[in-house]
Protein backbone atom coordinates (compact mmCIF):
# COMPACT_ATOMS: atom_id res chain seq x y z
CA UNK A 1 0.00 0.00 0.00
CA UNK A 2 1.12 3.56 -0.55
CA UNK A 3 0.04 6.83 1.01
CA UNK A 4 0.39 10.28 -0.55
CA UNK A 5 2.41 12.57 1.70
CA UNK A 6 0.36 14.94 3.85
CA UNK A 7 -2.91 13.01 3.49
CA UNK A 8 -4.93 11.90 6.52
CA UNK A 9 -4.79 8.19 7.34
CA UNK A 10 -8.61 8.02 7.16
CA UNK A 11 -8.90 9.80 3.79
CA UNK A 12 -9.53 7.09 1.17
CA UNK A 13 -8.50 9.29 -1.75
CA UNK A 14 -5.00 9.61 -0.27
CA UNK A 15 -4.28 5.87 -0.54
CA UNK A 16 -3.32 3.42 -3.30
CA UNK A 17 -2.98 -0.35 -3.05
CA UNK A 18 -0.26 -2.18 -4.98
CA UNK A 19 -0.52 -5.92 -5.58
CA UNK A 20 2.34 -8.22 -6.55
CA UNK A 21 5.07 -5.59 -6.08
CA UNK A 22 8.41 -6.66 -4.60
CA UNK A 23 10.02 -3.23 -4.93
CA UNK A 24 8.29 -0.33 -3.24
CA UNK A 25 6.41 1.68 -5.87
CA UNK A 26 5.80 5.41 -5.74
CA UNK A 27 2.33 6.78 -5.09
CA UNK A 28 2.21 8.11 -8.66
CA UNK A 29 2.71 4.61 -10.15
CA UNK A 30 -0.20 3.97 -12.53
CA UNK A 31 -0.40 0.29 -11.45
CA UNK A 32 -1.89 1.24 -8.08
CA UNK A 33 -5.51 0.53 -7.19
CA UNK A 34 -7.52 3.49 -5.88
CA UNK A 35 -9.26 3.16 -2.52
CA UNK A 36 -12.99 3.96 -2.50
CA UNK A 37 -13.63 3.67 1.23
CA UNK A 38 -11.80 3.02 4.51
CA UNK A 39 -13.84 1.21 7.17
CA UNK A 40 -12.46 1.34 10.72
CA UNK A 41 -13.62 -1.18 13.31
CA UNK A 42 -16.06 0.70 15.62
CA UNK A 43 -14.47 -0.73 18.77
CA UNK A 44 -10.94 0.41 17.94
CA UNK A 45 -9.17 1.97 20.93
CA UNK A 46 -6.04 3.90 19.96
CA UNK A 47 -4.87 4.19 23.57
CA UNK A 48 -4.30 0.43 23.95
CA UNK A 49 -4.50 -0.74 20.29
CA UNK A 50 -7.44 -3.02 21.06
CA UNK A 51 -9.53 -4.03 18.01
CA UNK A 52 -6.86 -2.62 15.69
CA UNK A 53 -8.27 -3.35 12.24
CA UNK A 54 -9.57 -1.43 9.25
CA UNK A 55 -10.72 -2.50 5.80
CA UNK A 56 -10.15 -0.83 2.45
CA UNK A 57 -12.71 -1.17 -0.35
CA UNK A 58 -10.99 -0.72 -3.68
CA UNK A 59 -12.52 1.15 -6.61
CA UNK A 60 -11.66 -1.74 -8.97
CA UNK A 61 -11.11 -5.48 -8.49
CA UNK A 62 -7.52 -6.69 -8.20
CA UNK A 63 -6.46 -8.73 -11.22
CA UNK A 64 -5.00 -12.00 -9.92
CA UNK A 65 -1.98 -13.53 -11.62
CA UNK A 66 1.01 -15.76 -10.87
CA UNK A 67 2.50 -13.04 -8.64
CA UNK A 68 -0.77 -11.78 -7.14
CA UNK A 69 -2.98 -14.25 -5.27
CA UNK A 70 -5.56 -13.88 -2.47
CA UNK A 71 -5.08 -15.25 1.04
CA UNK A 72 -7.96 -17.03 2.81
CA UNK A 73 -9.73 -15.60 5.82
CA UNK A 74 -9.83 -18.18 8.62
CA UNK A 75 -12.98 -20.21 9.13
CA UNK A 76 -15.17 -19.52 12.15
CA UNK A 77 -13.79 -21.45 15.11
CA UNK A 78 -10.38 -21.98 13.53
CA UNK A 79 -7.73 -22.09 16.23
CA UNK A 80 -4.01 -21.49 15.80
CA UNK A 81 -1.83 -23.36 18.29
CA UNK A 82 1.17 -21.80 20.00
CA UNK A 83 4.29 -22.56 18.00
CA UNK A 84 2.47 -22.45 14.65
CA UNK A 85 4.94 -21.40 11.95
CA UNK A 86 3.84 -18.14 10.34
CA UNK A 87 5.29 -15.54 8.02
CA UNK A 88 5.25 -11.75 8.18
CA UNK A 89 6.06 -9.33 5.39
CA UNK A 90 6.25 -5.60 4.86
CA UNK A 91 8.23 -2.55 3.83
CA UNK A 92 9.69 -2.33 7.28
CA UNK A 93 12.80 -0.79 8.66
CA UNK A 94 15.31 -3.54 9.35
CA UNK A 95 16.36 -1.97 12.65
CA UNK A 96 14.78 0.34 15.19
CA UNK A 97 15.01 3.90 13.89
CA UNK A 98 16.36 2.71 10.51
CA UNK A 99 15.24 3.63 7.01
CA UNK A 100 12.22 2.08 5.29
CA UNK A 101 13.23 -0.76 2.96
CA UNK A 102 12.71 -0.38 -0.79
CA UNK A 103 12.45 -4.18 -1.15
CA UNK A 104 9.65 -6.24 0.39
CA UNK A 105 10.95 -7.99 3.53
CA UNK A 106 9.66 -11.26 4.99
CA UNK A 107 10.47 -13.39 8.00
CA UNK A 108 9.40 -16.58 9.75
CA UNK A 109 7.85 -16.24 13.21
CA UNK A 110 5.99 -18.53 15.60
CA UNK A 111 2.82 -17.87 17.56
CA UNK A 112 3.39 -17.22 21.27
CA UNK A 113 0.66 -18.12 23.81
CA UNK A 114 -1.33 -15.11 25.08
CA UNK A 115 -0.68 -16.08 28.71
CA UNK A 116 3.07 -15.85 28.01
CA UNK A 117 2.66 -12.45 26.32
CA UNK A 118 0.63 -11.22 29.29
CA UNK A 119 3.35 -12.03 31.83
CA UNK A 120 4.62 -9.05 33.82
CA UNK A 121 8.04 -9.03 32.12
CA UNK A 122 6.50 -9.21 28.63
CA UNK A 123 3.32 -7.11 28.04
CA UNK A 124 1.89 -7.21 31.57
CA UNK A 125 -1.75 -8.04 30.76
CA UNK A 126 -2.07 -5.81 27.66
CA UNK A 127 -2.89 -8.68 25.26
CA UNK A 128 -6.66 -8.91 24.70
CA UNK A 129 -8.64 -11.63 22.84
CA UNK A 130 -8.46 -9.44 19.71
CA UNK A 131 -4.65 -9.82 19.68
CA UNK A 132 -2.06 -12.51 18.92
CA UNK A 133 1.67 -12.54 19.68
CA UNK A 134 4.37 -13.95 17.41
CA UNK A 135 8.14 -13.98 17.64
CA UNK A 136 11.12 -15.52 15.89
CA UNK A 137 12.40 -18.68 17.56
CA UNK A 138 15.54 -16.89 18.73
CA UNK A 139 14.01 -13.42 18.99
CA UNK A 140 16.26 -11.71 16.44
CA UNK A 141 13.64 -11.14 13.72
CA UNK A 142 10.20 -9.58 13.90
CA UNK A 143 7.95 -6.79 12.81
CA UNK A 144 9.31 -3.25 12.94
CA UNK A 145 8.36 0.32 12.03
CA UNK A 146 6.57 0.43 8.67
CA UNK A 147 5.03 -3.06 8.97
CA UNK A 148 1.71 -1.92 10.50
CA UNK A 149 -1.27 -3.55 8.78
CA UNK A 150 0.92 -6.14 7.10
CA UNK A 151 -0.10 -9.81 7.01
CA UNK A 152 0.68 -12.64 9.42
CA UNK A 153 0.04 -15.81 7.40
CA UNK A 154 0.43 -19.56 7.73
CA UNK A 155 0.23 -22.43 5.23
CA UNK A 156 -1.78 -25.58 5.87
CA UNK A 157 -2.06 -28.31 3.22
CA UNK A 158 -1.21 -25.91 0.40
CA UNK A 159 -3.64 -23.18 1.51
CA UNK A 160 -2.44 -19.83 2.89
CA UNK A 161 -4.49 -18.41 5.77
CA UNK A 162 -4.54 -14.87 7.15
CA UNK A 163 -3.88 -15.40 10.86
CA UNK A 164 -3.45 -11.75 11.81
CA UNK A 165 -2.32 -8.28 10.79
CA UNK A 166 0.60 -6.37 12.28
CA UNK A 167 -0.56 -4.05 15.05
CA UNK A 168 2.09 -3.05 17.62
CA UNK A 169 5.06 -4.04 19.72
CA UNK A 170 7.98 -2.62 21.69
CA UNK A 171 11.03 -1.90 19.56
CA UNK A 172 12.02 -4.36 16.86
CA UNK A 173 12.51 -8.02 17.85
CA UNK A 174 13.67 -7.18 21.36
CA UNK A 175 13.95 -10.00 23.91
CA UNK A 176 10.62 -10.75 25.64
CA UNK A 177 8.82 -8.30 23.32
CA UNK A 178 7.07 -10.32 20.59
CA UNK A 179 5.22 -8.59 17.78
CA UNK A 180 1.50 -8.11 18.44
CA UNK A 181 -1.06 -8.77 15.70
CA UNK A 182 -4.79 -8.33 15.28
CA UNK A 183 -6.44 -11.75 15.68
CA UNK A 184 -8.41 -12.27 12.46
CA UNK A 185 -10.76 -14.86 13.97
CA UNK A 186 -12.02 -12.13 16.33
CA UNK A 187 -13.15 -9.95 13.43
CA UNK A 188 -14.74 -12.43 11.01
CA UNK A 189 -18.37 -11.48 11.73
CA UNK A 190 -17.61 -7.79 11.30
CA UNK A 191 -15.59 -8.35 8.11
CA UNK A 192 -18.37 -10.38 6.47
CA UNK A 193 -20.95 -7.77 7.49
CA UNK A 194 -18.89 -5.03 5.81
CA UNK A 195 -18.50 -7.16 2.69
CA UNK A 196 -22.29 -7.54 2.45
CA UNK A 197 -22.91 -3.88 3.25
CA UNK A 198 -20.46 -2.42 0.70
CA UNK A 199 -20.52 -5.08 -2.03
Amino acid sequence: MGRESGISYSNASGWKVFAGALTQPSYSDANGYSVERIIVFPGYNSSDNDNDIALMKLTNDIKFSYTTQPVCLPNVGMFWEAGTQCWISGWNTTSQGGNISTTLQYAEVQLVPSHVCNQSHVYNGSITPSMLCADARHGRIGSCQGDGGGPLVTETNGTWWLVGETSWGVGCAQPNKPGVYGNMTSFLGWIYLQMRTYS
